[in-house]
């Protein structure tokens, strides 16, 4: 799938870049051959490995990491966020509350309502028959889509 997720490999890149203006060394755990984030000239350590707990978790004891930047690979490193805060990992950069609360729809919509924010009428559904009742209800357009992908392809 050349060219899926440019974005974060865009982003990955950047703050890899951004680290080695500011005397920092980088390291990239990434599974994907097709990206530019794991082209060996850009990081100063490439782990081509996957994106679970851990492994993530045993890349950052082994290498002694100063912390981890989840917010710019993608909702896999999202994923991660939570788990790894609770491990004792350092996040650096979006903290993994943040992350949650853009990831959990309940939590969101509790956000938007203290911040007096409007927001369209929603429901957590879990079958075919609920969501066309609740469209029914609401009327077209509606928007489906799942809690916990904020991105990729599961949208």
């Amino acid at each position: 799938r050349i060219g899926s997720s440019c974005e974060f490999d865009w982003c990955a890149v950047s703050a890899v870049r951004t680290l080695r203006e500011t005397g920092r060394k980088s390291i990239i755990v990434n599974y994907n051959p097709e990206t530019v984030s794991t082209d060996y000239d850009e990081c100063d350590r490439l782990y081509f490995e996957e994106l679970s707990f851990e492994r993530v978790l045993d890349i950052y004891e082994l290498e002694q990491s100063e912390g981890i930047i989840v917010s710019v690979g993608g909702q896999i490193p999202n994923n991660l966020a939570v788990p790894l805060h609770r491990q004792g990992v350092r996040i650096l950069g979006t903290q993994p509350n943040a992350i949650d609360n853009a990831e959990d729809r309940f939590r969101f919509s509790q956000m938007l309502d203290k911040l007096q924010i409007d927001q369209p009428a929603w429901r957590e559904l879990t079958s075919v028959e609920d969501a066309k009742r609740f469209a029914e209800c609401v009327g077209f357009p509606v928007l489906v889509r799942p809690s916990y992908v904020l991105s990729g392809a599961a949208m």
